[in-house]
């Protein structure tokens, strides 16, 4: 049976799948961008063979912003970046947490047929819950190798739903899910008036960097946190549970 994260990416290229690149793209060639051989190769590769670092070209060139030959461009490239992220294989040069920038800016969430911003959200909600599996450790220390808020950073810079992908995450089966609640709250800054998830990519997102900080520091997250301790066997993965715990 196909993985939930598997579907949504298929969903992806059969809902975007009518959009065509033309001969040339729309992106910078000055020398800190696309080379003119880049943006020829990427024209002629087929989609699902775009390799990570050639889309990042894409990603880091493509400035413009329309409605049209832009726009399509755009969505003929999101199930591969989809497909990529999915693989832990970044189609940025910075990483995951703005790789999907270029969404993000074209308001799509209101100009975009409801059937492609739909499938965007299931991709979302797919690899949030793909991502709250990982709970391998970093080698030394008590961390875990992947950092979640990445996966949030990427939802809030790429437009996406927060409170949708919230809900999604407090749908999510524990311990896993308490673990990665545990150590996002690492993050989490309070102030006089607010609580918010700090990260050098939020800091032009202000109300969703507040909107998960206050989420992540819901008493029933305690709670959830607490009884996912005494529910693992693995010390350092405790360890992380109580540290959550003490930044409520």
């Amino acid at each position: 049976m196909p993985s939930e994260l598997t579907v949504a990416i298929e969903e992806a290229y059969r809902v975007f799948g009518a959009y065509r690149l033309g001969h040339h793209l729309i992106v910078c060639h000055c020398r800190c961008c696309m080379t003119e051989e880049e943006e020829r190769q990427l024209v002629n590769t087929p989609l699902r063979s775009i390799p990570a670092d050639l889309l990042a070209e894409y990603t880091n060139s493509a400035h413009d912003d329309d409605d049209d030959q832009v726009a399509r461009e755009l969505r003929c490239f999101l199930p591969r970046y989809f497909e990529l992220i999915a693989a832990h294989d970044y189609p940025d040069h910075i990483g995951l947490d703005i790789c999907l920038r270029r969404l993000g800016q074209a308001d799509y969430r209101n100009k975009w047929p409801r059937a492609e911003v739909e499938s965007i959200d299931r991709f979302f909600d797919a690899f949030l819950k793909h991502s709250l599996t990982r709970l391998d450790l970093e080698p030394v220390g008590y961390r875990l190798a992947f950092n979640i808020r990445s996966v949030v950073t990427l939802a809030v810079t790429a437009g996406g739903d927060i409170d949708r992908l919230l809900h999604s995450w407090a749908g999510a089966e524990d311990p896993a899910a308490a673990i990665h609640m545990a150590a996002l709250r690492e993050y989490v800054i309070e102030e006089r008036d607010k609580a918010y998830l700090h990260s050098a990519c939020l800091e032009s997102h202000e109300e969703a960097a507040k909107t998960v900080g206050e989420w992540l520091l819901q008493p029933n997250l305690t709670a959830r946190i607490e009884a996912a301790f005494f529910g693992v066997g693995d010390p350092r993965l405790q360890v992380i549970l109580s540290n959550g715990m003490r930044t409520a």
